[in-house]
C-alpha cells in the first residue's frame, strides 16, 4: 500500500511539473492569438500609385508590411484578370510585377486594380486605384537638326510631337529638356488647341562624350509611353590640351587652407583632393539646381562677348593632373576659359539675361550666373566684386562685377563658362558671330509647311 501511495505520489509529481513546463507554452499561444487578433498592425501595401497609369509595358514595384496574405486584380467592363496572389506571413516583403495590358487582352481607357491584403487572423484592407490604361505611344518627328556636332559644341533641334508629356534630346545618360515654341505651332486650330507641337532643344556635346554616341530625341506621355526617334546629329570627337600643375606649401596655405575654413593644414595632400575634388562637385550640383530655374525663352541676341583687352591663360577641355612634390594628387578637367587682364578689371555681362546666382561657389569664388533663355547659362568666376544680385535682368555690355582671385586661383583672372542645361560647352563658339549664324539663327527663324 505504501509502494502504491508512493507511486502515486511520483506520478502526480511528475504531472504538476509537466504542467509547469506546459503552462508558458500555452500562455504563449494564447498571447501569439491575441496578438494576432487584436495588437497586429494593419497591413500596409506601398507603392500602389504605380497603377494610376499603365502604359504599353510597365514594372510595378510594391511593398507589404505585416501581410498574412495579398491578392491584386483589375477589373475592366464584365473581366476580372488576377494579377498577383500571394500567402506569407511575413514583417515586409516586396512584389515585383510586369504588366502588358495588350497580354492581358485589356482596353485603352479606364479600369480599376482592386488590393486585398490581410494581416493576421482578422485584419483585412481592400483598396480600389482608379487606373487609365494607355498604350498608344505619342506622336514624334525630327523637323530639323544639326548634321554633325563638335565635341564641346552644341546643337539645336526642332522636334513636332503629339500626345507628349515631356519630350527631350538624351545621349548616353544626359538628358536636355525640349521647351514648346507658341509661334511655331500646327494644326488648324493652333491657336486653341494644337494637334500637335513644335519644341525646341538646345543640346549639349558635353566633354565626357566620345565619337560614335548617339543622340536621341524622345517624346514621353504620362503614361510612360515612349517614341524614341535618333537624331543625324554625327559627334565629332576633339583633340585636347593635357598639362601638370605644380602644388606647393605657399598655395595650400593661402588658397586651399581658407577654402576648407582653417589656418593650418597638416595633410597638404588630402587637403587640396578635397577642395579640387568635393568642392568641385559641389558647386556642379549648385549649377545643376539653377539649370530648374532657367527660363523658357531666348534672352539673347547676337555674339556673347569677351573680357576686354583679356589674354587667354587657359582652355577649354585642358585635362589637368596636379602634382605635389612631383606625386600626382589629383585631376580636373577645365570646363572654360581663363581670361586675365589688369587686376580688378571690369567684367561685362556675355549677353542679355537675369542673374539666377550671385554669391559664394566654392571652387569658383565669388561668381555670378546669367541665364540666357532655353537652357544656355555664363558664369564668370573668382571675382574680388559683384554688382548684380539674384534675379536682376542685364544688358549685354553691362558691368555686373570685377575679376579677382577668389575661389581655388593663384592670381587675378576671369574664370568664364559657358553651360547648356548645366553642361559646360567651350565658350570660343559663343563668341563667334559665324558659326551663331550658321548653327543658332536657322533654327530660331525656321519655316515649315502643315
Amino acid at each position: 500500500m505504501k509502494d502504491s501511495g508512493y507511486k502515486k505520489g511520483i506520478k502526480n509529481g511528475f504531472g504538476r511539473i509537466a504542467m509547469l513546463l506546459v503552462l508558458p507554452f500555452i500562455v504563449l499561444v494564447i498571447a501569439y492569438v491575441v496578438y494576432k487578433l487584436f495588437f497586429l498592425p494593419d497591413p500596409v501595401v506601398k507603392g500602389m500609385e504605380s497603377f494610376n497609369y499603365l502604359p504599353l509595358n510597365k514594372t510595378v514595384t510594391l511593398k507589404g508590411e505585416n501581410l498574412r496574405s495579398i491578392d491584386i486584380s483589375v477589373n475592366q467592363n464584365e473581366k476580372q484578370i488576377n494579377l498577383l496572389t500571394d500567402t506569407a506571413d511575413v514583417m515586409e516583403k516586396t512584389f515585383t510585377l510586369q504588366l502588358s495590358p495588350k497580354d492581358l487582352e485589356l482596353d485603352d481607357g479606364p479600369a480599376v486594380i482592386v488590393i486585398k491584403a490581410k494581416a493576421g487572423f482578422l485584419k483585412e484592407v481592400e483598396y480600389k486605384i482608379n487606373s487609365i490604361i494607355d498604350t498608344v505611344p505619342p506622336i514624334l518627328e525630327v523637323l530639323k537638326s544639326p548634321s554633325s556636332v563638335n565635341q564641346g559644341s552644341a546643337g539645336i533641334a526642332l522636334l513636332r510631337a503629339r500626345d507628349a508629356d515631356s519630350v527631350f534630346v538624351k545621349i548616353n545618360d544626359h538628358m536636355f529638356k525640349a521647351v514648346p515654341v507658341p509661334e511655331m505651332q500646327t494644326g488648324p486650330q493652333a491657336k486653341k488647341k494644337p494637334d500637335a507641337e513644335i519644341y525646341r532643344v538646345f543640346f549639349p556635346a558635353p566633354f565626357d562624350v566620345k565619337e560614335g554616341d548617339i543622340f536621341y530625341a524622345v517624346a514621353k506621355d504620362i503614361a510612360g509611353n515612349r517614341n524614341i526617334k535618333s537624331l543625324p546629329a554625327k559627334l565629332n570627337a576633339k583633340k585636347h590640351k593635357t598639362s601638370s600643375i605644380n602644388i606647393d606649401d605657399s598655395f595650400i596655405n593661402q588658397v586651399v587652407a581658407p577654402l576648407l575654413n582653417k589656418t593650418s593644414i597638416s595633410d597638404p595632400e588630402a587637403a587640396f583632393k578635397k577642395v579640387n575634388e568635393e568642392l568641385r562637385k559641389d558647386a556642379r550640383k549648385t549649377i545643376f539646381d539653377i539649370v530648374n530655374k532657367i527660363s523658357p525663352g531666348i534672352l539673347w541676341e547676337g555674339r556673347f562677348l569677351q573680357l576686354k583687352n583679356s589674354k587667354v591663360m587657359a582652355v577649354y577641355g585642358d585635362k589637368r593632373t596636379y602634382l605635389y612634390n612631383g606625386k600626382a594628387i589629383s585631376g580636373s578637367v577645365h570646363l572654360g576659359f581663363d581670361l586675365a587682364s589688369f587686376s580688378n578689371s571690369p567684367v561685362e555681362a556675355a549677353n542679355a539675361g537675369i542673374v539666377r546666382f550671385a554669391g559664394d561657389l566654392g571652387i569658383y569664388g565669388n561668381a555670378v550666373i546669367i541665364d540666357h533663355g532655353l537652357g544656355l547659362m555664363s558664369l564668370y568666376g573668382h571675382l574680388s566684386v559683384m554688382m548684380v544680385k539674384e534675379g536682376q535682368e542685364v544688358k549685354k555690355g553691362e558691368i555686373i562685377a570685377r575679376t579677382g582671385s577668389t575661389g581655388l586661383a593663384g592670381g587675378d583672372h576671369l574664370h568664364f563658362a559657358i553651360f547648356i542645361h548645366g553642361y559646360e560647352v567651350s565658350p570660343l563658339y559663343w563668341w563667334d558671330p559665324h558659326w551663331i549664324e550658321v548653327n543658332v539663327l536657322p533654327y530660331l527663324k525656321y519655316q515649315f509647311n502643315n
